[in-house]
């Protein structure tokens, strides 16, 4: 089995192979998270860090410790900005660690790299068996995992809803409408088609021919005589 600081070693050169450094707090999750999905393939963690429940999760002196070797021995900070890390810091791996640590490191690294920060934090501080269980400032126990020789899903993908279906009757009633609308757009269209025909454009100038105006009627109007209107008045029954 190989020591805790070899296997942070290791780590350590996987992030910076992926162009990544991590922070303190990350890195300390990231050595967590090899010990418990080792314990998935293996019932036991890839190191013997003693894993507490602190402040931000699962932490442990023995994890500063690796990461206080890492820093002095490869001569760079925590602190330090990603880029001149990645450039310029090159480790050199003590040992090879076996295929399932391995490949758990590379896993973990591809999934956390290009989160921010607080994502792997908040993974798991509320999605690992150990924090679930536990209390605060108490041991981890990782006899709480299941050995089910499968990484877990660190990002499970998003269930799709289930289909909306509606009630019978509802659905009757909207099928019946949607014929309703389907018949009387029938209809418009032969309307329409209809009035693009030679027969409705003469009937319409029959029509038009038709309700033209007629010869105006002749004058009613009349003239009395002054004799006449002498008269109005003066007859006698």
């Amino acid at each position: 089995m190989p020591s805790r600081q070899e296997i942070a070693t290791v780590l350590f050169a996987r992030c910076l192979e992926h162009d990544h450094k991590p922070g303190k707090v990350q890195f300390t999750k990231y050595l967590y998270l090899v010990d418990y999905c080792h314990w998935h393939f293996k019932g036991r963690p890839a190191s013997d860090i003693p894993w507490i429940f602190y402040h931000y999760g699962p932490w442990s002196p023995a994890a500063e410790e690796c990461m206080a070797d890492l820093a002095t021995d490869y001569g760079f900070s925590w602190r330090e900005e990603e880029a001149p890390v990645v450039r310029f810091v090159r480790v050199e791996e003590p040992v090879r660690l076996d295929l399932t640590t391995e490949s758990i490191i590379k896993r973990i690294i591809s999934a956390f790299k290009d989160r921010e920060p607080m994502v792997v934090v908040e993974y798991t501080y509320s999605q690992t068996e150990p924090m679930l269980h536990a209390q605060r400032g108490a041991p981890l126990d990782f006899a709480t995992i299941p050995v089910d020789q499968a990484m877990p899903e660190f990002f499970p993908a998003r269930v799709k809803p289930a289909a909306f279906t509606l009630a019978p009757q509802v659905q009757s009633r909207m099928n019946a409408m949607r014929a309703k609308a389907g018949k009387l757009r029938q209809q418009s269209e032969e309307r329409q088609r209809f009035r693009e025909t030679a027969d409705y454009r003469t009937a319409l100038e029959l029509l038009s021919a038709e309700t033209q105006p007629g010869e105006p009627l002749p004058s009613m109007r009349g003239r009395l005589t002054r004799d006449v209107i002498d008269d109005l008045g003066t007859s006698t029954a």
